[in-house]
């Protein structure tokens, strides 16, 4: 197997039986509607990913914490800095007429993210004290053992999954609206002269 796998995607538009020209759109709004969609397909699967963490009780605690922590990065993707897509979420903005359990939610996931998941930072979930074992014999005094004591959260408890839920469908509702408008908006750039445009930039499936 080589180090990098590529799969070329087999693009066929039809209507009517018919090939269709198609137009590959670049440009702000494209870059834009494009970067939004990626999001968009990121916030369900966060969604789907928690929803396993609630049902999947049998699961491992390595497999349960696996989802978490990929639940938290995937959510956290969509809310910093991403060059390739060229776009992300200001939560400042995004999150300001949403309820304040959702704000702050939503502040609670990003802090996990980045002081549990994606740093080491100084996260509460994350906890280990060294304990230095003495013999309890003070009169033969000794050291027995040095051992680390702590512990590492692997899932949530199903109240704060629910409210994790809860904020996601939030970004989930907001992002398919602004990919709706900007779908519109898009259209509407092709309609009399931007339609002539269309057909005269469009390529065929042979070209592709």
């Amino acid at each position: 197997m080589s180090e990098h796998q590529y799969y070329e995607v087999d693009f066929e538009a039809k209507f009517e039986g018919e090939n269709c020209p198609v137009v590959v759109l670049e440009g702000p709004i494209p870059a834009r509607l494009k970067g939004l969609s990626l999001i968009g397909e990121d916030l369900k699967q966060v969604n789907e990913i928690l929803g396993e963490l609630v049902t999947d009780e049998t699961a491992s605690v390595s497999k349960q914490k696996g989802l978490l922590f990929g639940a938290l990065a995937l959510y956290g993707k969509c809310f910093t800095q991403a060059k390739g897509r060229g776009t992300q979420l200001n939560a400042e903005s995004f999150f300001k007429k949403a309820p304040i359990e959702i704000q702050e939610r939503h502040k609670w996931m990003m802090r996990l993210r980045h002081q549990f998941v994606a740093h080491g930072g100084d996260a509460q979930e994350e906890q280990l004290k060294l304990l230095l074992v003495l013999s309890p014999n003070e009169s033969k005094k000794k050291v027995i053992n040095l051992i680390g004591h702590g512990a590492s959260v692997h899932n949530l408890e199903e109240h704060l999954i629910k409210q994790c839920r809860e904020t996601v469908d939030f970004a989930i509702q907001k992002v398919s609206k602004q990919i709706n408008e900007l779908q519109n908006k898009l259209l509407e750039l092709f309609e009399g002269e931007g339609l002539d445009w269309a057909y005269q930039n469009s390529i065929k499936r042979s070209d592709l």
